[in-house]
C-alpha cells in the first residue's frame, strides 16, 4: 500500500463524516471508504460512471430503474465469493457487476437518485433493502435480481435468513440514515477482516470507525490494532 495515498484517503474519509449533523454523500463516502482500503483509487472517475449508469437507464420510475441496473443480472448478487472484502467497495461493484446486499442498496438508490427518483436504505438485520420513503409497503431486495417485497414479505425474509433467531420488529424497515449505511459497511469489513487475521486492513477500518463520532469510542482491543499502522 501506498503510504501517502492511504494518509490522504483516511483524511478525506475523516472529513466528510467529521459533523454528525452534516449531510453525508452516500456515493462519494462509499468511494472514498474504498479508496482507504484501495489507495489509488479515482473516485471521481466512479462517480462519472455512476452518472453514465445512471444515463443509460430507461426513462421512467422507479421500477424502471430497478429494471434497468438488476434485470436480467446486469447487476446481481454474488452468491460464489459473498465473502470477499472487495464486495464493501462500490467501486468494484461497479467493474464487476456483483455485490453484496449493502452495496447494491448503495448503487440503486445513488442511481436512482441521479434520475430524481428517491429511494432510501432500509437496514433490515441480517439482509440490506431499499425502500421508497413515499410508498411504505413497497421494498426491493437487489441482491436477489431485484425482486419486490411488502412488509409480510420482508418479515418472511428475516425469519427465513435468521431461522427465527432474530424476533420481528416493524422498526426493521425504518429508512436508514446514510451515515449509518456507511456505519454498517465498516461494522462487516471489521468483522471479516478480524476473522480473516487481516491486521493492516482491519487497522485502516478501525481508523476510519474512529473518525465517525458515533462510533469512535472504541475498546482496548480496537485500539490496539492501530499499532500496526504506528
Amino acid at each position: 500500500m501506498d503510504r501517502d495515498d492511504v494518509t490522504a484517503a483516511i483524511t478525506a474519509f475523516t472529513s466528510l463524516v467529521a459533523r454528525p449533523g452534516a449531510e453525508l454523500p452516500l456515493d462519494r463516502a462509499a468511494l472514498t471508504l474504498s479508496a482507504v482500503l484501495r489507495p489509488g483509487l479515482d473516485i471521481e472517475r466512479w462517480l462519472d460512471d455512476l452518472d453514465v449508469l445512471a444515463a443509460s437507464c430507461p426513462e421512467g420510475d422507479r421500477d424502471g430503474v430497478v429494471a434497468g441496473l438488476l434485470g436480467a443480472q446486469r447487476f446481481a448478487g454474488d452468491r460464489s465469493t459473498y465473502s470477499d472484502w472487495r464486495n464493501s467497495c462500490l467501486d468494484h461493484v461497479l467493474e464487476t457487476g456483483r455485490g453484496i446486499p449493502i452495496t447494491l442498496s448503495v448503487l440503486l438508490i445513488e442511481v436512482a437518485r441521479r434520475r430524481g427518483i428517491e429511494l432510501v436504505g432500509i437496514g433490515m438485520p441480517a439482509h440490506f433493502l431499499v425502500g421508497d420513503p413515499h410508498d411504505p409497503g413497497w421494498f426491493v431486495d437487489p441482491f436477489h435480481r431485484g425482486r419486490t417485497l411488502d412488509r409480510e414479505g420482508c418479515e418472511r425474509l428475516l425469519r427465513d435468513i435468521t431461522r427465527d433467531q432474530v424476533p420481528w420488529r416493524a422498526s426493521h424497515l425504518d429508512p436508514t440514515p446514510s451515515r449509518a449505511i456507511v456505519a454498517r459497511m465498516l461494522n462487516n469489513l471489521r468483522a471479516g477482516f478480524a476473522q480473516r487475521g487481516d491486521r493492516v486492513r482491519l487497522a485502516l477500518v478501525t481508523r476510519m470507525r474512529m473518525a465517525m463520532p458515533e462510533l469512535h469510542s472504541e475498546d482496548a482491543d480496537a485500539v490496539r490494532a492501530l499499532a500496526v499502522l504506528n
